[in-house]
């Protein structure tokens, strides 16, 4: 199906090759079309001068207030089939509507047994598309496998989607299994993983390790989170499949920038565990020996992710790389403070934290800094341990960035904690939220 899109503002113009000039009014008028931003009129082929169906877009004012991408997820929405896209009249950066238009036609219905229907296949002609698809389809990956459930999400079963995703042509992913972690001191994932009859593991992947500028990037991949015996309630468990979110964008990151063959080097490092109950899961009090030998007293088995993350940065500051990001849905502490659509930075690196967040903005995603004030370190402190992995009810999401940075070494670091949009209430299922973002980030980075 081919459907044409003709782009127009408040005043209405440009549209006369198109259309006849009375009967474009009148239609106009009966549909109560105006132009305002995000307005979508479908017009009958029959009332174009291509035969084509057209959608009419409204963009408001030519003003630096358009949101483009917001527009491409209302055109999409309203593209039911397989479709080839014409803008009939829209010359200039095309890319935000392109990215709206693919995203909106996610589905998930893998669980449904009455609904088989498919991802819409959009085109687009005389337009170059090939990077909107690719991270079309690895932010569709990575939303797939955060939304499903947990029985069906093991750690092998992530592995194998893994292997799925990337092209060991250019990706090296590495396996590692609990008798690795056991050799290499991993305490903090082998601590958090004790709880479950699904063993830990420990993934690598590297892309262009020759690269001038190297990038580690680390993703929590907590598969299932009960809270261990700091138990959650039933309510606070049913999102609890998302909590490997983290991992997942990781993955989904690489894989863009290994197709789209960006020149800087990226090594991934996602540890993958099961927070569960059991009788040999980890207790309150109990202390984990991390892999830069610091300990940790757990006060809290709910904070959990700290703990396997502490393990992976210190393993990735070991190579000493010119930075280090992590990902994560860490504290419910930065959804109260930021709420549900906006993720939290925090870094040692003002500048490249600025870099990130205007690079979040050109693909409309929301990061705000929150601050590494040096003075709630001693709010973790422990009188039996090196520190505790809890700091108290205040600060909560500081006090975990703090405990971070103890694993980091003397590298240059920016911490996302997406606990709020990666699963937000207004959106359907996960969102894939900071791949686009982190993306962007690398491969402006030099």
């Amino acid at each position: 199906m081919n459907i044409d899109i003709l782009f127009l503002d408040n005043e209405l113009t440009n549209y006369e090759q198109f259309f006849d000039k009375n009967q474009f009014e009148e239609y106009c008028e009966t549909h109560s079309f105006t132009g305002k931003q995000n307005q979508i009129l479908s017009v009958p082929p029959s009332f174009s001068k291509n035969q084509n169906p057209i959608f009419l877009v409204g963009i408001g004012e030519n003003n630096d207030d358009i949101n483009l991408y917001d527009i491409g997820i209302s055109i999409g929405s309203k593209i039911e089939s397989d479709a080839e896209i014409n803008f009939l009249n829209y010359n200039d950066n095309t890319n935000l509507i392109i990215d709206g238009i693919l995203y909106a036609q996610y589905k998930f219905n893998d669980y449904k047994s009455e609904d088989s229907s498919s991802i819409n296949t959009i085109s687009f002609k005389n337009i170059e598309s090939s990077e909107n698809e690719i991270k079309k389809d690895s932010v569709f990956w990575v939303r797939d496998l955060i939304n499903t459930p947990a029985l069906d999400k093991s750690p092998e079963a992530f592995i194998d989607k893994v292997n799925e995703l990337v092209d060991s042509s250019t990706v090296d992913v590495q396996v590692y299994d609990k008798k690795w972690l056991e050799e290499n001191n991993f305490g903090g994932v082998l601590g958090v993983g004790k709880g479950s009859d699904r063993p830990p593991y420990f993934l690598v992947g590297k892309y262009n390790p020759k690269a001038k500028y190297q990038v580690s990037l680390i993703g929590k991949g907590v598969l299932f989170d009960t809270g261990g015996y700091s138990l959650k309630s039933p309510a606070g468990m049913e999102t609890m499949k998302t909590d490997m979110s983290g991992a997942a964008s990781a993955w989904g990151v690489i894989n863009i920038v290994a197709r789209t063959n960006q020149d800087i080097g990226l090594t991934v490092y996602t540890p993958i565990v099961e927070n569960m109950v059991s009788g040999s899961a980890i207790r309150p009090g109990d202390v984990l020996k991390t892999r830069n030998g610091k300990t940790i007293e757990v006060m809290n088995t709910d904070a959990e992710g700290r703990l396997i993350m502490s393990d992976a940065l210190a393993y990735a500051a070991e190579t000493n790389p010119d930075l280090i990001c992590d990902i994560a849905t860490l504290t419910g502490a930065s959804v109260v403070a930021l709420g549900l659509d906006i993720g939290a930075t925090f870094s040692n690196n003002n500048d490249l934290e600025k870099k990130f967040i205007e690079c979040a903005k050109t693909v409309k995603e929301d990061f705000h800094p929150l601050p590494l004030f040096d003075g709630y370190r001693k709010l973790i402190d422990s009188d039996l341990a090196d520190m505790k992995n809890t700091g108290g009810r205040f600060g909560g999401a500081i006090t975990a960035a703090l405990l971070l940075k103890e694993f980091i070494g003397e590298n240059d670091w920016i911490h996302l904690d997406i606990a709020g949009p990666a699963r937000s209430d207004n959106r359907k299922g996960a969102t894939g939220f900071g791949v686009f973002s982190l993306y962007e980030f690398f491969k402006n980075l030099d």
